[in-house]
């Protein structure tokens, strides 16, 4: 953790600081009607939490808030990194307000593959739709963390969701009640952590595209965490 090493480093052993990571993930349409969609995910999500649906096709694109209902597990795939990931089918409502929107969105497509196939033109698609058809899906997920070390620079992470190193994601750091810290964290180290029932990795952070009043909060974290004499890492 190179970059990372530039300012003093505090581990938080004693004291818990966590945040969240905004992720985004391609996933499956197993089935879409005017009340909710059915997914195909490679990943447990949490029923009751809200998770934003991007709908995607031929240049329009629809972000639709929705709530997890039900999960099943479904199988197991592999990767082409040559692990296994569990298979979840994945039931969510929309939140109030997006059946007509879902309706405009998807109405034309419906429409246009009836005109291919007029022997599924009876098909009512008010009520289920029948796209037939990949369909550009993204669904935006937050990903919890906690935090071990922190310095001005960066942060050492552990939590479940691995991350490419280089990439570059939305990151919410919960520093105090009521105080955050936005920014873009650039990954440069992912290391898989099996000392817990769970799986989880370790993550090393680069804090880039800081604010001015940002940067103010994570100095002052810093300079508290200083002087309480919290042990360096």
């Amino acid at each position: 953790m190179q970059n990372m090493r530039r300012h003093k480093r505090y581990q938080l052993d004693l004291i818990e600081v966590n945040g969240q990571i905004s992720l985004s993930d391609k996933v499956e349409i197993i089935d879409i009607s005017l009340g909710g969609v059915s997914l195909k995910v490679d990943r447990r999500l949490n029923i009751g939490r809200e998770y934003l649906l991007k709908l995607k096709e031929e240049g329009k694109t629809l972000d639709v808030k929705c709530i997890v209902v039900r999960i099943e597990l479904s199988g197991i795939e592999p990767r082409p990194n040559g692990e296994s990931v569990t298979i979840f089918t994945t039931a969510m409502a929309y939140k109030e307000g997006a059946s007509a929107k879902i309706a405009d969105f998807l109405e034309p497509i419906e429409r246009h593959k009836k005109e291919k196939e007029p022997e599924v033109s009876e098909r009512r698609f008010d009520v289920r739709f029948n796209i037939g058809g990949p369909l550009d899906t993204i669904l935006n997920y937050p990903a919890e963390f906690t935090v071990k070390t922190i310095s001005l620079s960066g942060m050492l992470i552990r939590t479940e969701q691995s991350l490419a190193i280089e990439s570059r994601v939305p990151m919410t750091l919960s520093l105090t009640a009521g105080s955050a810290v936005q920014f873009v964290g650039r990954v440069v180290v992912c290391q898989r952590n099996d000392d817990q029932e769970n799986k989880r990795y370790d993550i090393g952070i680069e804090f880039t595209n800081l604010t001015d009043k940002n940067i103010a909060m994570l100095k002052a974290f810093i300079d508290f965490l200083a002087e309480s004499n919290v042990t360096n890492g």
